[in-house]
């Protein structure tokens, strides 16, 4: 509390000079009061909902798994870059676009790439997969584990100074 309060001695003065005192007391402050009340009061959250939506992921995961496998020819791991590249540039044919060290790059961006220099539906449906399996093992799966078994909600942190532009930002679990 002395280390808080020295330092806003120290700033104050610093604010007011660069008319940025006005901004903290009118804007800042008073937004202080509001996400602490968002905190306390918590998110609502329906874990049978999001129970549902994982299933329904998973379900299009796999039937993406099996599209894919299909049109590689043969079962592989798709969650593996390894396999995934020995299948895209070894069996298909299809050019790397860039390297990592260890070989032939598979991210998004050459994934998205590759989408539009083929006719192979593989990189289409892999990014597809994995944007499900973020979304999925990110966020659906585990948001009911960070459910406040007390309240019953989610009491995550927001954050005024936690993001470069500016904006609010959220963390514990981040819901943004």
């Amino acid at each position: 509390a002395d280390f808080t309060w020295r330092t806003k001695e120290a700033l104050e003065p610093r604010m007011a000079v660069s008319d940025a005192l006005a901004l903290y007391r009118d804007t800042e402050m008073p937004l202080v009061e509001v996400l602490t009340e968002m905190e306390c009061n918590g998110i609502a959250l329906d874990p049978g909902v999001l129970a549902r939506m994982s299933g329904t992921l998973a379900e299009r995961m796999e039937e993406l798994t099996r599209w894919i496998q299909a049109a590689a020819g043969h079962p592989f791991n798709v969650d593996s870059p390894k396999q995934l590249a020995a299948v895209l540039f070894e069996e298909l044919g299809l050019k790397p676009v860039r390297r990592t060290r260890t070989g032939p790059s598979t991210d998004a961006d050459t994934l998205d790439v590759l989408r539009g220099q083929t006719d192979n539906p593989v990189p289409g449906l892999v990014l597809e997969y994995r944007e499900l399996a973020k979304l999925k093992g990110t966020y659906v799966d585990p948001l009911p584990g960070t459910i406040v078994p007390r309240t019953g909600r989610i009491h995550a942190s927001f954050h005024q100074g936690g993001a470069i532009t500016g904006r609010l930002s959220s963390s514990d679990p981040n819901l943004q």
